[in-house]
């Protein structure tokens, strides 16, 4: 009986290791994928480049704006209700740090990043 046991625990860890791994693909670029934002500042004339795995940078740092894309609008939301995006403004699913960006090259981001970003139904 100990035997049998024994066999059955091999044999399952056996199948464990033959199983092919599950998963649904590669995780979607949430700069460049559906609104494409970094082509749409790039389109405006800014200058950016990307920063980490979502992030943007629009011009040269500290004063530059910084853009961080979070994986839903309402985490976003929360991260600047719970005080950890102080200085953040959230448009949809970005957080967007102003720094010392001119207010003209601002309107041109905040479009962008606005672009299929559905207003809150009141």
């Amino acid at each position: 009986m100990a035997a049998a046991g024994v066999a059955a625990l091999v044999l399952s860890g056996c199948a464990g290791l033959a199983k092919p791994p599950g998963g649904r693909g590669r995780a979607l670029d949430p700069r460049t994928a559906g609104q494409n934002y970094f082509a749409c500042l790039r389109a405006n004339h800014l200058q950016v480049s990307q920063r980490g795995r979502v992030g943007l940078q629009v011009g040269q740092p500290p004063d530059g704006a910084m853009i961080v894309f979070e994986p839903t609008a309402g985490i976003a939301e929360g991260q600047q209700i719970e005080a950890k995006a102080q200085g953040a403004e959230v448009i949809g699913a970005a957080l967007l740090y102003p720094n010392h960006t001119p207010g003209s090259e601002l309107t041109l981001i905040e479009n962008c990043l606005g672009q299929g970003v559905k207003e809150p139904k009141e």
